[in-house]
Order: C-alpha cells, then sequence, then structure tokens
C-alpha cells in the first residue's frame, strides 16, 4: 500500500535533525521515530504519531479548541473499597490480601503527599502560566476548532497550576472543566506495570516467570516460550507479535475472555525484533492482562482500581466506560483536525469491550496529577510507605535501551511502562497516549520533582499543541532563559501549518475518492457475510447508493476503489487507510483478507 493510501498529507516525522521531510512505511510506529528539530514540524506530506499501538500495517494519518480556568487546589479524596467477585477462592482470597496490603501502602504515601501539599510554600512568587493560558486560547481561536485541552503542572509535592481550555462536547457547547474525563489511551501503560510490581511484591507473581510457566496448557509456535517473561511482556522485549489479538481488543470489541486466550496463544515471532530487543507493541500488555485475570482471580480492571485508583483517591478514573457513563461522568468526546467535518465526534467512540490493558482508562487531569505526585513521592524524606516507595522508584529504573526520539522528546531507555531519556538536559520520565480523536501526556523529572499532565480530545493538532506546552512549562519550571520568546515563535509556525492543513485535506479526500474501482465480479457478489473462528463476523452490504459498507464489531466504515484487482480501501479507524482483499476463485468471492487475518465467506 502506497503512501496516498493513507493520509500523507496528516502524516509527518522528522529524520535527525534537519528540516527535509520523509514517507513513513505503513507498517512502522510513528512515535518513536528520530525527531529532535526544536521548530514546530510541519502539518504537511507527513504522519501524525499515535501513541495508542496501532497493528503492523495500521497507518496513522491525520489530523483540535477550549475558556481559561483558574487554578484550583487538588483534593485527594478515599472513596470506599468495593469487592471484585471471581473464581479461584484461594487466588481470591490472596488478592484481596495483596490489595489491602497495597491500599495501606498507598494510603501511607496519600499521607505523606497530603503532608507535603499543606507545608508552607518556599518565599518567591509562583511561576506565571498566564502567557500559555493565552497561547493555548489563541491556537484554538486560529485554528476555528474547539476541542479541549486539559492542564495540570506538579511541582515540590503541590499541584500548582491547573488550565482547562475549549470543549468536551462542541455540540452541547459543553466546556472542559477539572472534571471532565478523558479517554488516554497508552498513558495505561504505567498502571498495568505498576500493578504487576506490587503484585510482585506481595508474593503473587515473579516477573521473570515464563510465558510457558504462565500458560503450562499452551504450546506456542514459532518462538521460545521458556525465554519469554513476564518483564518482557511490559518492557516490550518480548520478540512475539499478534495482530489479531490487538485488532480485536483496542478496535473490534469482538471478544471474550475465552477467545482472547485463544487468541493469544496463537501469538508468533515478531518479523522486526528479537526477543530482548526493543520493539514498541500493545502484544505484551494484553497477554499478561489474559494471565492475570486468571491467575489473580479478579479481572485487570478490577486490580487497578483495588492496588492504585481508590487508595489514592482518584475517583474519577476507571478502566470501565460503562461506569463513567453510570455515574454520569462527564466524558470528553473524540474529534479530529483532519476529519472531514472536524467538529463532529468520530464514530468510533470507546467501549468496554475496547478498553484494553495496553490502553483502556479514562481519568482527569487532577486524577492524573495525583499519580503523578505519588511517582515523586516515592523519594520524598519521611515518607511513611517504604515499601510502595521502593516500588514506585523500582518502576523508573530502566530495563531496555533504546534511542529514538518523539517531537522534542529523547527516548533512550524503558522502564515499567515509562520512557526514559533526557529532556531540557534532565533526566525524564514519560509516557504518552494517542487514539483516533484523543492525545494524552504523563511526564515528570524526579530529580527536579516536578511533572506535567496535559489531555486532549483531538488526535492531530492536539500532538504538537501539547510539545509546545511542555516546552514552555518546562523552560518556565526550568527557568529557562528566553524560552517565552522562543515558544511564541513556535506557536506561530503551529497557526501558520494549520492554517495550510484544511485545504490539502479536502485535495487528499477527492483524490481517495475519485479512484476506479476494479472489481472482477459486480459489485453485489462481494456481499454477504465473512467469518473468523475467533474474530467475529465481518459484513459487506451495500446501501440505497450501492456504497459498500463493511461492519466488523464496533468497526464501520464506506469503501472505496483501489488500484489493484478486488482490492477497496477502508478507513476503519477514522483518518487512517487501510486495504481489504477480496479472494476469488472461479468467479466466486470466497473470502476477504485484511492486515493477515483471513475471513471466510459463509453466506
Amino acid at each position: 500500500m502506497n503512501l496516498s493510501d493513507s493520509w500523507s498529507v496528516c502524516s509527518f516525522s522528522y529524520t535527525g535533525t534537519g528540516s527535509s521531510l520523509r514517507s513513513v512505511k505503513p507498517d512502522r510506529r510513528l512515535d518513536a521515530l528520530p525527531s529532535r528539530k526544536r521548530t514546530t514540524p510541519a502539518l504537511s506530506n507527513a504522519s501524525v504519531a499515535r501513541d495508542e499501538l496501532q497493528p503492523r500495517g495500521f497507518r496513522p494519518y491525520l489530523l483540535r479548541r477550549a475558556p481559561n480556568a483558574a487554578a484550583r487546589p487538588h483534593r485527594v479524596r478515599h472513596p470506599h473499597d468495593r469487592d471484585a467477585v471471581h473464581r479461584h477462592r484461594t487466588c481470591r482470597a490472596a488478592s484481596l490480601h495483596s490489595s489491602r496490603n497495597n491500599m495501606y501502602h498507598l494510603l501511607a504515601l496519600v499521607v505523606a503527599i497530603m503532608a507535603v501539599v499543606s507545608t508552607p510554600a518556599m518565599a518567591g512568587p509562583p511561576p506565571d502560566f498566564g502567557l500559555l493560558a493565552d497561547l493555548i486560547q489563541k491556537t484554538k481561536d486560529v485554528t476555528g476548532h474547539p476541542s479541549g485541552t486539559a492542564v495540570a503542572v506538579v511541582k515540590d509535592g503541590k499541584v500548582i497550576y491547573e488550565g482547562y481550555f475549549g470543549l468536551r462536547d462542541i455540540q452541547r457547547q459543553a466546556p472542559v472543566t477539572r472534571d471532565t474525563v478523558f479517554y488516554i489511551a497508552s498513558a495505561t501503560k504505567p498502571f498495568l506495570a505498576l500493578n504487576a510490581l506490587l503484585k510482585e511484591q506481595d508474593g503473587l507473581l515473579r516477573t521473570q516467570a515464563s510465558m510457558a510457566q504462565m500458560f503450562p496448557d499452551v504450546r506456542f509456535k514459532g518462538f521460545d516460550a521458556e525465554s519469554v517473561t513476564i518483564k518482557d511482556l511490559l518492557v516490550h522485549t518480548s520478540g512475539i507479535d499478534n495482530v489479531p489479538l490487538v485488532w480485536a481488543t483496542a478496535f473490534s470489541g469482538v471478544h471474550d475472555a475465552p477467545t482472547r486466550r485463544r487468541l493469544g496463544a496463537a501469538s508468533y515471532p515478531s518479523d522486526e525484533a528479537a526477543r530482548g530487543t526493543f520493539k514498541y507493541t500493545n502484544v505484551g500488555y494484553n497477554i499478561l492482562s489474559v494471565w492475570l485475570d486468571e491467575h489473580i482471580g479478579m479481572p485487570w480492571q478490577e486490580q487497578l482500581d483495588n492496588a492504585i485508583f481508590r487508595p489514592l483517591g482518584m475517583q474519577r478514573t476507571t478502566a470501565y466506560i460503562s461506569r463513567a457513563a453510570t455515574k454520569g461522568w462527564p466524558l470528553a468526546r473524540p474529534y479530529s483536525f483532519a476529519s472531514a467535518e472536524p467538529n463532529r465526534p468520530l464514530y468510533l467512540a470507546k467501549s468496554d469491550n475496547t478498553m484494553h490493558a495496553a490502553g483502556g482508562l479514562v481519568s482527569t487531569a487532577p486524577d492524573l496529577a495525583t499519580f503523578l505526585l505519588a511517582q515523586l513521592s516515592s523519594r520524598a524524606p519521611g515518607d511513611e510507605s517504604a515499601v510502595l516507595g521502593a516500588v514506585i522508584e523500582r518502576s523508573h529504573v530502566p530495563q531496555a535501551t533504546l534511542s529514538a526520539s518523539y517531537l522534542d522528546f529523547q527516548r533512550t531507555g524503558y522502564a515499567w511502562g515509562w520512557y526514559t531519556g533526557e529532556y531540557k538536559g534532565r533526566k525524564m520520565l514519560h509516557h504518552f497516549g494517542g487514539f483516533a480523536g484523543t492525545h494524552a501526556h504523563l511526564s515528570f523529572m524526579p530529580d527536579e520533582n516536578i511533572g506535567l499532565v496535559v489531555l486532549n480530545n483531538e488526535d492531530v493538532l492536539a500532538a504538537r499543541l501539547t510539545n509546545l506546552i511542555a516546552d514552555y512549562v518546562y523552560g518556565v519550571l526550568l527557568e529557562q532563559p528566553d524560552i517565552a520568546s522562543g515558544v511564541l515563535g513556535r506557536f506561530d509556525e503551529l497557526h501558520a501549518q494549520a492554517a495550510k492543513l484544511r485545504s490539502s485535506v479536502r485535495e487528499q479526500r477527492g483524490v481517495i475518492q475519485a479512484r476506479t474501482w476494479n472489481l472482477s465480479q459486480p459489485r453485489a457478489a462481494y456481499a454477504g457475510t465473512y467469518s473468523h473462528e475467533l474474530l467475529g463476523d465481518m459484513t459487506v452490504a451495500l446501501n440505497d447508493r450501492q456504497e459498500m459498507i463493511i461492519h466488523w464489531g464496533r468497526l464501520t466504515a464506506a469503501a472505496t476503489g483501489y488500484d489493484e484487482k478486488d482490492k477497496v480501501r477502508v478507513e476503519l479507524v477514522p483518518n487512517t487507510g487501510d486495504v481489504l482483499v477480496f479472494n476469488v476463485d472461479a468467479e466466486r468471492v470466497e473470502s476477504v483478507s485484511f492486515q493477515g487475518m483471513e475471513f471466510v465467506k459463509t453466506r
């Protein structure tokens, strides 16, 4: 599939420190490409990186607005605990005992955090983020796109700034507030990794346990399951891949516990990285969650609730979209500046069945600021929870090496759910999250005791906007000379590039729509139901306008023509082009293939 099959106008990446743009292979992750240029990356002839892992062949493509609110003091609350019910009584008892231990440790940590927060501030004026607020609002005004942005800054055990801009729901003109809940995609990974380390601390698992030990009844093919460990799964050095598992858990939502287990058992060697070599993927976290559900005796979602969210008082954080809806939390709807109608929400909203362990949380800026305070308070003098502090500090130690960057952020290592590297000459840990209609940013500097949360309900401009927010926030906190003038110039560049983007998107959409169809049979011959034993049914139907409509679980798309015989282009994930291949034998349509997954026509 050539680059034009995705929105190349919405795809961009820098190579090295030069200013030239280059094409990105369709099967290459974009959030780890070398990128260190200090100007704002161009918004044309390039590819937007999404930190939510896309399956191999998944083509991220293109293309976010918000009122300012005064900062308010952050409050940590302690909601009531709630037991989860599952099988394996012995494991469940051990798990609940572990959860109570973790809760006591975390409550002690909360006490330590609150003690720091209640300490009188040192002399000196607080950092002024007024210019930043003006620039964020100006960006939303200039681009004409009012999607939302939430910002929280932490320093020395306190939330020192909160800013809320734009709209969580454009149609309803509902503004972003400190209670707005955002989907955070791959920024989920630090939570699942910390949960695993806490379980190890309580003797419920060993991160050196192998996949062969985890699944003794499974005979994995093509790789040595004795050598792939839980640690490998969490730090992206497993050397295995599993496109069907990723699509089922993150996109289609067609799965249940037995199916996830069977899909995990069908994992295979990666053709991009051997075991021991870093290759970012969702697969390890997905496989580990299958085992955690069985081994601990409760769903991974409830494990995070019991071990982390409730003890820390993160009362608007959950892995269940249904829980957020039931509680009436104000959820940010997903938008994209690259959409044909940017101010309409994208159709692909998350559900419980697509909230997976590698990217399956919704949260607020204050809740995530609390999580960063816990990361920084693990070193605080007088911490009453030395055990938990040691576990958190352990989670910061790099376990894999790499040499990459994402926008301004150097990536030289990967710890337990955190990228590590230098930023502005200081040690930084970070993880971002991206998916259709969302971009999340978590980062902190442990030696400087500062951190940043940025949440957006948009997926294209938001990545670059967030990059500039981080530049300014850390520049101010580190007292970087001339940070204001430098960031002003970068915001001007971003505004200029965004102005050129709309016409480019319209032009490329026109090219795609104008492609001729190359079907060997009448269009009606392709209509029907195509089935896969583990992935469910994909249906192809013709509407009143004879458009070919594809449905697979929560995914739906209208197909367009493609250059090659019996192939069509689809956007199952908004703003991302993929190709379906119909297999025709003796003038009969037998099956349809998609990224190596074959669905056989049954009716």
